[in-house]
């Protein structure tokens, strides 16, 4: 059977509409799939005078630095790791950068941290990267500057030297908003992480799932010059030669810390430690085992508070100073 007239008319209105279209399409702009920030390319076989792309990839973040250049936004990706003589970098620079780094750096010239930042109003994402330490007695990462620095999925261990800086040192002369989730910082000399602010700075941080064990301190606030709020959750803190947590509160502002859902556990000072009047702690669900010092210590109008859902073995140190009752 034939085709009607009016549906030949339809068949012929369709196949204009469909040419039309393809015409429409040939001037259109058309998005490549990897269109967004520029990215360069780090490889323990990379060359440095090499441009730092996927297939002649550079060797350290020194120059993955260079070749991002004055660009908005960028992305260090390690193919393996970078070389072990990476002497560690100072970013100055505002643009926003992420490292993604499923590797090892092993920075090994001393008087450089591993990563050091300087600038102001800075947002800085690593991923996946392992710094390793050496004997040099340098911080992992040295924060001076102010802005947003996002650690996710790192280790930081092995810092060998003791008494001359923590493993992560917070000192930012501006607000500064730091997060570090599923992350370990363990096997050092050297303290965990200090927060304290320089004139200026002030700090909001988040830990959730983050594991700080067996150094020569575990993790310390200290409002000395500026503000700090910290909410730490899902997260160990234990087998630290000196307190597990300890909350300075100075004349720079409050020093408010919350924990939940933790452990903190084998210290051999203090479990938690609040020191000075704007010094607070509250506890949530957390167990604090068998610190050496006791489960917390309260002194110079310090405050610790309970949720009274927590769970102490051992001794209970000098007690918690009130409850808070759940809203």
């Amino acid at each position: 059977m034939g085709a009607t007239s009016q549906g030949l008319d339809m068949i012929r209105i369709i196949a204009k509409l469909f040419a039309v279209t393809i015409v429409l399409t040939a001037f259109l702009h058309v998005a490549p799939v990897f269109a967004g920030s520029p990215a360069v390319w780090v490889s323990s076989t990379g060359v440095d005078t090499d441009p730092c792309t996927a297939a002649q990839p550079c060797a350290t973040f020194i120059t993955a630095i260079e070749k991002l250049g004055g660009n908005v936004g960028g992305q260090i990706n390690c193919l393996n790791s970078p070389q072990s003589v990476e002497p560690g970098f100072g970013l100055v620079d505002t643009i926003p950068l992420t490292i993604d780094c499923a590797g090892v750096l092993e920075p090994n010239v001393p008087g450089f941290s591993a990563l050091s930042f300087q600038g102001s109003n800075q947002s800085i994402k690593i991923r996946n990267l392992t710094i390793s330490g050496f004997s040099g007695g340098y911080p992992g990462i040295m924060v001076t500057g102010s802005g947003t620095l996002i650690l996710e999925n790192c280790v930081f261990e092995n810092f060998n030297a003791s008494g001359v800086g923590p493993v992560l040192q917070i000192e930012p002369t501006g607000p500064l908003n730091l997060v570090m989730t599923n992350s370990r910082i363990s096997n050092s000399a050297a303290a965990g992480i200090l927060i304290k602010p320089a004139a200026g700075g002030s700090v909001t941080a988040t830990f959730d799932g983050v594991t700080i064990t067996n150094n020569a301190g575990g993790l310390r606030t200290d409002t000395t010059n500026g503000a700090v709020r910290v909410d730490i959750s899902n997260s160990t803190i234990s087998n630290n030669a000196n307190n597990g947590l300890i909350a300075i509160g100075g004349a720079g502002g409050q020093n408010m810390v919350s924990v939940g859902n933790g452990v903190i556990a084998s210290n051999t000072q203090a479990g938690i430690e609040a020191s000075g009047a704007n010094a607070a702690v509250l506890v949530n669900n957390t167990l604090l085992d068998s610190n050496a010092g006791g489960a917390v210590s309260a002194v110079g109008g310090g405050r610790i508070l309970t949720y009274q859902n927590n769970r102490i073995i051992g001794s209970g140190g000098t007690g918690f100073t009130g409850t808070a009752a759940p809203q």
